[in-house]
């Protein structure tokens, strides 16, 4: 993947949880909507967090996270 998509799909992930978690705080949106967009999101950040740091690299490993 090219740098610029792996800072696309992290920026997206990012706002998708800020959002939903502030929205749900709010009582805007259901608790069960917050909870599920940070689960279905929050992976997608740390795999796309991961392989940022990793694209920004000349050498060495993918960084451990967790997964």
């Amino acid at each position: 993947m090219k740098k610029n998509s792996i800072k696309t799909i992290l920026a997206i992930s990012t706002l998708i949880c800020i959002i939903s978690a502030v929205l749900g705080f709010e009582g805007i949106i259901e608790d069960w909507i917050c909870a599920a967009l940070i689960v279905v999101f929050f992976p997608v950040f740390v795999i796309s967090l991961g392989l940022y740091w990793k694209a920004s690299d000349k050498e060495g490993d993918y960084p451990f996270v967790g997964y």
